[in-house]
């Protein structure tokens, strides 16, 4: 199939009785044209560009404008030859036919296609009209910008096609001078290409039929009539020309018999080279010679020649040939350019019209094009055609093929390489390859969303027994399949559960190789994840940068576990070292997951700000990634803005994503019912509230087996019991729930297990337990759930009636809230805190707010880079003190040292700061 092959080149618009056929997939298109149509008085507005690449069909939505527009619009459009202009009279101007004719017999003048121009516009709108504005046609050009400068007020709309990058001197004077609406016409989908076959064929077509449409012609719809002409073997009727059509343009004397003969040949060949030419169609040089300068002086070839692959009168269909004749024709002329030692790309563009009949040599040809084109959508085109005219042939070198077409695809149309790879894998006889097989395999469906049916495939890999009929996995490749088994299941509810009772069953990994270190990472991070105990983070699954989807879910999980063991700065090292990868694109899945879980992250561990700044990047890269809502990352961004008290933001985004299927979501949906409760309860809906974090409760997992340590609900909801009268009902289930996040052991579950049975235990007992919980959870990254340890005992004493014990307490905790950038999440603890008579601060979402001025102005001289001992003999304090205030801001701030509170401050103030020696240079 040759893309270009099925372009008509520039010539005389059609007659009346070819009518325009119809376009599928552009009628959105046609009508967004008619609009722009000026009405009377109304004025020229913008000018419309419509660019798209080779083949899309620029030219037959013009034609199709044109003819639709005709008959309440006068139409001029630029003929083939420079200077020259073509009119269709419409039927409401007094003739019903639609007659078209040039405007005189001779190229117009600037000025006199003007005053015909001013002359129509007195009845209605004109349409200017200029296919292939690209095309060496200087005088053509120069008239339409001379029209548009002279055409204020009149009712006029020029359109113009050129390819997506085209500017020669011309055309870029006559865009830069003229305002102008582009139009950027797209591929067909697979619903339009569908669409398209049913009306060429008359008959639903196959899905293999259109699977393999869609791969060879990306949804170009001038490569899909061609692929459809190949296919059934019949003439291309799509509007592009023969050699014989081209060598008698309209108005225009014949050519001689070999100047016919040598255009056809140049056809074949994609290129005008004199002694290929002879060689082919047998004739002598010299003859060709004059032959080509006869098609020269014609304007029928470029006045170089034609290269192979270019738009052109070369690229038309010889003449008087029948399909069949054909065949060896081209099959000759490639085998020409094989011996002359032309470029792979120059031999497969002559070999992409070839329908049958391949010989071993030109499926070696189609594959070293494809592994020589920076192109994946060309190299798709090459090998989906060797594997389409090579049934038959070598079963080593098909697959091969199909394995390289596989690859492409996986890059591009991921949906697209499932089907090869499926064939690849239930045709393998080699272990090694077969495991190979199935990683690329399960890779492509995580990438496609497709987790659970990854699982499933490796599940059955893996279970092949010996003795079959078909291959084994050998044992140092298991490891890893597992691996990607556990990591691709845990995505999706349908296999969670069947993934954790393969887990539980499974022996543990022996040696420390690459497998076996994923492996052990994979079942952490199921174990973390289901509540279960993780003796150690396993560390990296692998060295080096990920390159896979699984690489990516590795590192990730690697991530999680690390946060949820406390392990705070591996957690973000990790992911940043996925973000940091140069291989990843902007809007490559990988890279939003990554963004997302990195957001979670942050927010557990209570760096807001930072959380909100990547969820938001989230959702924007997955909203430009994909037309369909962007559900995991807006629920993400909701959670972050719901923990820092923006809640008619958090309402706004949860708006958007509540309509979706979350089921799926299995780490994302609990989180969609946490911020819901919060916005519930913000607008004081109690009762809702409650119910929301009871789903997200049962969304974690079967009822008495949830992971309270991931997303803590319970706390949340017992506290909302406790409002509502239900105290027993709340230290009930603090205290089950405080037994099941006990089992990791941790500063935060510690902290957990001891705010749950302080909650639970009323009295000084109680006390004494949340007091430990303060404690423990100070020592863990969790600086939200210590505000919220905090500010249940100093609500404990001040509802003991011990107000001075509790005003430290819930100055504390409402400092921790302002610190984390959820200052207006912290309503309830200035209610309290000023119930205890103490001063609350003034609410603002600058993390350095919960900071005391003498601390806020410790920490700027550290940051500038002062001693503490320059530090007390500025401020007339001691050393102790000076120690004393930093050692507060770093625990408000939730940082380690001086040098993390330069990127906290200088965030929070907005303004430069700098470190030492960094003064003026």
């Amino acid at each position: 199939m040759n893309l270009t092959s099925a372009i008509p080149a520039p010539r005389s618009p059609r007659t009346s009785d070819t009518p325009a056929e119809p376009l599928v997939g552009r009628s959105a298109l046609l009508s967004a044209l008619i609009r722009h149509i000026p009405g009377p008085g109304s004025g020229p507005p913008p000018g419309v560009m419509l660019t798209g690449p080779t083949g899309v069909g620029r030219s037959a939505l013009l034609a199709a404008f044109c003819d639709l527009v005709s008959p309440w619009a006068s139409v001029l459009r630029a003929g083939p030859l420079d200077g020259t202009w073509c009119e269709a009279v419409g039927a409401l101007r007094g003739d019903a036919a639609f007659a078209r004719f040039p405007l005189g017999d001779e190229p117009l003048s600037s000025h006199q296609l003007h005053e015909r121009v001013v002359a129509l516009c007195r009845s209605g709108p004109v349409v200017l009209a200029m296919d292939d504005a690209h095309l060496p046609r200087p005088r053509s050009l120069r008239a339409l910008d001379y029209v548009l400068r002279r055409s204020v007020g009149l009712p006029l709309l020029p359109v113009i096609t050129v390819p997506p990058v085209a500017e020669p001197p011309a055309l870029a004077s006559l865009l830069t001078h003229h305002a102008w609406s582009a139009r950027e016409l797209r591929p067909l989908t697979g619903a339009e290409i569908t669409e398209l076959l049913l009306q060429r064929l008359g008959h639903d077509p196959s899905t293999a039929l259109v699977r393999a449409c869609q791969e060879q012609s990306e949804g170009i719809p001038a490569a899909v009539h061609a692929f459809l002409a190949r296919h059934t073997g019949t003439a291309d009727t799509t509007g592009g020309g023969t050699a014989a059509d081209l060598a008698t343009p309209q108005g225009a004397r014949p050519l001689p018999s070999s100047a016919s003969a040598v255009l056809s040949a140049v056809a074949v060949l994609g290129c005008a080279e004199p002694e290929l030419v002879s060689e082919l169609i047998r004739m002598p040089l010299p003859t060709v010679l004059r032959a080509l300068d006869q098609l020269t002086e014609r304007r029928i070839l470029p006045l170089h020649g034609s290269q192979a692959g270019s738009p052109g009168p070369a690229d038309a269909a010889p003449a008087g040939l029948s399909g069949d004749e054909l065949v060896p024709l081209y099959a000759r002329a490639a085998r020409l350019l094989e011996d002359a030692g032309r470029p792979p790309a120059q031999v497969a563009h002559v070999l992409l019209r070839i329908p049958y009949g391949a010989a071993p040599w030109m499926l070696e040809t189609l594959y070293s094009a494809a592994l020589a084109t920076d192109s994946p959508g060309t190299a798709v085109r090459y090998l989906s055609h060797a594997l389409d005219i090579g049934a038959g042939e070598n079963t080593r070198t098909l697959r091969r093929i199909r394995a390289l077409l596989a690859d492409t695809l996986s890059t591009i149309a991921p949906d697209l390489a499932v089907h090869h790879l499926s064939a690849l894998l239930a045709s393998s006889t080699d272990g090694h390859e077969l495991a190979e097989l199935a990683l690329r395999y399960a890779d492509t469906l995580v990438l496609l969303g497709r987790g659970d049916e990854a699982a499933r495939l490796l599940a059955d890999v893996l279970d092949r027994r010996p003795g079959s009929s078909q291959a084994i996995v050998p044992q140092e490749s298991r490891a890893t399949l597992e691996s990607a088994l556990l990591l691709s299941g845990a995505l999706d509810p349908r296999t969670m559960h069947w993934v954790e009772e393969r887990t539980r069953t499974a022996s543990e990994p022996g040696d420390n190789n690459p497998g076996n270190r994923r492996l052990r990472l994979a079942r952490a991070a199921l174990s973390a994840l289901s509540g279960r105990p993780v003796p150690e983070h396993p560390g990296p699954a692998a060295d080096g940068a990920p390159c896979t989807p699984l690489d990516d879910l590795s590192l990730i999980a690697s991530a999680v576990v690390a946060n949820l063991t406390d392990d705070n700065s591996t957690a973000l090292g990790t992911l940043d070292r996925l973000l940091g990868n140069p291989l990843r694109g902007e809007l490559a899945p990988s890279r939003i997951q990554a963004l997302t879980v990195r957001a979670l992250v942050l927010s557990a561990t209570g760096d807001l700000p930072a959380a909100e700044r990547d969820s938001r990047q989230a959702l924007e890269l997955e909203r430009r990634r994909d037309d369909s809502p962007a559900v995991m990352s807006a629920v993400v961004f909701a959670y972050v803005l719901a923990q820092r008290g923006t809640i008619a933001a958090a309402a706004a985004v949860l708006s958007q994503a509540g309509g979706a299927d979350l089921r799926r979501l299995t780490y994302v949906h609990p989180l969609y019912w946490w911020a819901t409760a919060a916005v519930r309860r913000a607008h004081g809906d109690l009762r809702g509230a409650l119910t929301a974090l009871r789903a997200g409760g049962r969304a974690l997992g079967p009822q008495h087996a949830e992971p309270p340590l991931v997303l803590p609900w319970w706390l949340e909801t017992a506290g909302l019991l406790t409002e509502l009268g239900r105290t027993a009902e709340a230290r009930q289930l603090a205290a089950r729930n405080g037994t099941l996040v006990a089992r990791p052991d941790t500063p935060r579950s510690a902290g957990l297990t001891l705010l749950a049975r302080g909650l639970a235990t009323p009295g000084r007992a109680g006390h004494r337990l949340l007091d430990d919980a303060c404690a423990r959870l100070a020592e863990s990254p969790a600086r939200l759930l210590r505000a919220r340890a905090e500010y249940a005992l100093g609500a404990a004493l001040l509802d003991a009636g011990d107000p001075l014990a509790a005003r430290p307490r819930l100055r504390t905790a409402l400092d921790l809230m302002i610190g984390c950038g959820a200052g207006n999440a912290a309503t309830g603890i200035r209610v309290r805190l000023a119930e205890a008579g103490g001063r609350p601060r003034q609410l603002s979402c600058r993390p350095d707010d919960a900071l005391t001025a003498r601390e806020r102005r410790v920490a700027a001289l550290a940051m500038a880079g002062r001693s503490n001992r320059e530090i007390a003999e500025t401020l007339y304090i001691t050393r102790r003190t000076v120690e004393l205030h930093l050692t507060h801001a770093y625990q408000k701030l939730g940082v380690s040292g001086r040098d993390d509170l330069v990127g906290v401050l200088q965030a929070a103030s907005g303004t430069l700061v700098s470190r030492p020696g960094e003064g003026n240079r």
